[in-house]
């Protein structure tokens, strides 16, 4: 009876947990999860109690995709808020399933053209047949948008950039299981980024005045005793001067463009980047290399927030 106890046994003590199978195995992981969020070794964005979800999230994708924990989190990077996989990572993942061959590609057309590209291809196990993915070339990435944009990894590296997206449309039509539905971090840059940029949101970082007192009213002085007026002789002509008010110096007129306003402050426009960043004042200020880059709503809303920007430099001490 024992050894069948301890048959029964074993399958429980080997079988794969679920975060989200019930209360028992969601309480199992959030101990493991915890001892992940203290570990210094684990990328930033899961360390510490803040992060607990992330470790959750990343303990659940490596038991339904049969991969190391650790291989996960440092191949799993957040785009724009979205969880999104390395082409690496997915690449890596399709070779060691043991369904597929190594993944291998097929080169066509002349290097530095536009016809120059490339398939993904590697053959069933279980069927013995090859798969091959779409053909991913320059002109397709010209055509997409994906080569023209700022900072764009296809001018730099194009023959990397043509294997991993041959990768990703592979794995995507053969082995979707895989991925989860997730797309490449590359991916994402190339496809999701916004040409233009939605109207960023007004922050308000102008302190609001404080409430002026009114100034007490002074009590008017006492007429002084008039003399009885004297004699008079005939009186001359008299020239009136005109009374010269003294001159207020008006305030100086806001500056009317960007590069005014940030030498007002005394800030650079990669500071004013920095910040913009930091602060969410408006989405994605990297992907706007210069002022004149910037949209017209952007560059409205520097003009109008001077004196906030400048507050917010004095306070963090640069």
């Amino acid at each position: 009876m024992s050894n069948l106890a301890l048959q029964t046994q074993q399958p429980q003590q080997t079988q794969a947990l679920s975060a989200f199978a019930s209360e028992a195995s969601f309480v199992s992981v959030q101990r493991m999860a915890k001892a992940l969020c203290s570990s210094t070794l684990v990328p930033e964005s899961y360390r510490g109690d803040a992060n607990l979800g992330n470790c959750i999230i990343a303990l659940e994708l490596s038991q339904r995709i049969g991969a190391s924990v650790m291989a996960v989190m440092q191949s799993m990077v957040p785009i724009h808020g979205k969880p999104t996989w390395s082409a690496a990572f997915l690449i890596a993942t399709v070779n060691s399933c043991g369904r597929f061959t190594p993944m291998r590609f097929r080169w066509q057309g002349k290097e530095g053209t536009d016809e120059w590209g490339c398939r993904a291809h590697a053959v069933e196990k279980e069927t013995n047949q090859e798969l091959v993915g779409a053909l991913v070339t320059i002109g397709m990435a010209k055509s997409e948008g994906w080569y023209g944009k700022n900072g764009s990894k296809w001018k730099t590296m194009p023959e990397q950039m043509l294997q991993y997206r041959a990768a990703t449309f592979w794995t995507r039509a053969y082995a979707p299981e895989l991925s989860l539905g997730m797309k490449t971090s590359d991916e994402v840059v190339d496809v999701e980024a916004e040409a233009v940029p939605a109207k960023p949101a007004v922050v308000d970082v102008t302190p609001s005045p404080s409430p002026t007192r009114r100034k007490k009213a002074e009590p008017a002085p006492a007429p002084e005793p008039v003399p009885a007026p004297a004699p008079e002789p005939e009186p001359a002509a008299v020239v009136v001067e005109p009374v010269v008010e003294p001159a207020v110096a008006a305030e100086a007129p806001a500056p009317e463009t960007v590069e005014g306003t940030l030498a007002a402050i005394g800030i650079t426009y990669q500071r004013l980047q920095e910040i913009a960043g930091e602060l969410g004042w408006w989405e994605k200020p990297e992907q706007f290399a210069t002022t004149a880059d910037l949209p017209e709503e952007i560059s409205t809303w520097i003009i109008r927030n001077r004196r906030g920007i400048a507050r917010q430099i004095a306070k963090g001490g640069k």
